[in-house]
């Protein structure tokens, strides 16, 4: 039931997270995209850098061997000026996590950035709260009445941690819970410069980052079972024992399956995508412009799209390569000129 809610905000933004990068005629046939490249420039260097005419010097000539770290060391000497590391804002997503390691981005740009993860985890946990609350009636009753803050604290304490199985569905368990670890799992990856654009492969840094993303999972599942916004407090879970017909037996609900199959299985879930992705969806995407093929291929990955959603972008969208869907909305014809 919790994942139909995800397909339902992914359909949505299917439809209206579509970015602008390629166009169409007015018969509805694709063309090759408008050259808006200065005279003197490479269409990779220009695809590269976002560059459009209005944001360089139309005069200048850039030669195509010559990296813009080069070009624009020389200016900077040739005024004088102090040179300064570029802004993470100022070069493509693919690019972060080589420019971070190679140190030609500034310091506090490659830090984690904490103020957009927590929110995208915070509406991550609202979404999963609020879900909880409109389709369980029983959580709602225990959470509307009653003494909030004591019932809680009472479910705390009745937590079992000398027991595994939590007496819930096992779909839930080992389907669920590990999509959940998965979700959290890029949120904290997609706000990582050092690892955001990372592809599946076996070295150090790429197992570093994912430990890293492994012990932020590890925080959220222990915050989603026993934290102020949790099971805990919204349905108090643990607060009550009774007799459960499935388990055969009494139990509280709680055990100690939640707490770890979140992250670990989050982590494998995470890494099957990550193959997936390689070597899979990146050709399938690289063929195709068409929106609603790449929102089903978003299945696929299913964790990283509904991440995605969480930051607002396409559930397609990817940090280590372009994905360039057509618009649909009139735009420049081949007679056309670009102002």
């Amino acid at each position: 039931m919790k994942f139909a809610l995800g397909l339902g905000v992914m359909a949505l933004c299917g439809m209206f997270c579509q970015p602008v990068n390629g166009q169409s005629n007015e018969n509805g046939t694709k063309s090759e995209p408008l050259n808006l490249n200065p005279p003197g420039m490479t269409s990779s260097l220009a695809d590269r850098y976002h560059l459009l005419p209005q944001d360089s010097d139309e005069s200048a000539s850039i030669d195509a061997d010559t990296s813009p770290d080069a070009a624009n060391r020389s200016k900077s000497n040739s005024n004088g000026a102090e040179i300064h590391p570029p802004n993470i804002k100022d070069v493509p997503p693919w690019e972060v996590t080589e420019l971070c390691d190679s140190g030609k981005l500034r310091r506090k740009d490659c830090k984690f950035h904490w103020l957009p993860a927590l929110r995208e985890q915070t509406q991550y946990l609202f979404i999963e709260t609020g879900w909880n609350l409109a389709a369980n009636v029983h959580i709602w009753d225990a959470t509307t009445h009653g003494h909030w803050l004591e019932d809680w604290i009472q479910s705390v304490n009745g937590f079992t941690f000398t027991r595994w199985n939590d007496s819930n569905p096992i779909s839930d368990d080992y389907v669920g819970h590990p999509m959940m670890g998965a979700i959290t799992m890029n949120i904290f990856l997609q706000n990582y410069p050092r690892g955001q654009s990372f592809e599946i492969e076996n070295s150090k840094r790429y197992w570093h980052t994912r430990l890293w993303a492994l012990l932020w999972t590890a925080v959220y599942s222990t915050e989603w079972k026993l934290g102020p916004i949790s099971e805990a407090s919204f349905g108090n879970t643990g607060r009550t024992t009774s007799f459960d017909r499935d388990a055969g037996h009494k139990t509280n609900g709680t055990g100690d399956v939640g707490l770890v199959i979140t992250p670990l299985g989050g982590w494998v879930w995470t890494m099957g995508e990550d193959f997936v992705d390689l070597h899979l969806i990146r050709y399938a995407d690289q063929k195709t412009t068409n929106p609603a093929y790449l929102f089903l291929m978003g299945f696929a990955n299913p964790t990283r799209s509904f991440a995605n959603l969480m930051r607002f972008k396409a559930p397609w969208y990817r940090d280590s390569r372009p994905v360039r869907p057509h618009r649909t909305w009139p735009t420049f014809t081949d007679g056309q000129e670009a102002p």
